[in-house]
């Protein structure tokens, strides 16, 4: 396994300077409200347009584009739902393995994950954390080939201190 940092923050995914960050999107990649309103607002219209040149794509699968004047490098979009459409627990894990598999072909060294839709959505952070530590885990330990540094970044904190007491039971378990 590549030895990688794993981070939880609590903060702006948008101010984030790593290669990537992830958004989660809908599956018609519409910048709309939410991350990716903020990500529109201060990424500037160069990712929009990129997007609407990608057009369309599956649920569950994650495209990348440029980051605009983000201090991010890239934007990888994760397909979580069809545009208005609910959230499915397995749409989190096939989106997040799909966006870490493109960070690893794209040689990225540092990703910032968001807590894949808590927030407009609102998805539950219990499941959605215990989605996301095991995707992670998994990736990390069997699959990653690039990645040194992996922030999960939430945005309130009570998140965060979910997310901490789900990463302690399923990171820190093998460490007794």
């Amino acid at each position: 396994m590549k030895r990688v940092t794993l981070e939880l923050i609590k903060g702006d995914i948008t101010e984030r300077d790593t290669d990537a960050i992830i958004n989660t999107s809908n599956n018609m990649l519409i910048l709309g409200s939410g991350l990716g309103g903020a990500i529109k607002a201060k990424g500037g219209a160069a990712i929009s347009n990129e997007c609407s040149k990608i057009g369309t794509i599956d649920v569950g699968e994650a495209v990348i584009t440029g980051a605009g004047n983000l201090k991010a490098k890239f934007i990888i979009h994760a397909a979580l739902t069809e545009f208005d459409g609910l959230i499915e627990e397995e749409n989190i894990t096939r989106s997040l393995l799909n966006s870490l598999r493109l960070a690893n072909k794209h040689k990225l060294h540092s990703i910032s994950i968001p807590d894949m839709s808590v927030g407009i959505v609102r998805f539950s952070p219990l499941r959605c954390g215990q989605i996301l530590f095991t995707v992670l885990k998994k990736f990390l330990e069997e699959k990653n080939r690039s990645l040194e540094l992996v922030e999960v970044v939430v945005w309130d904190i009570e998140t965060l201190r979910i997310y901490k007491q789900i990463y302690t039971g399923i990171f820190k378990q093998d460490k007794t």
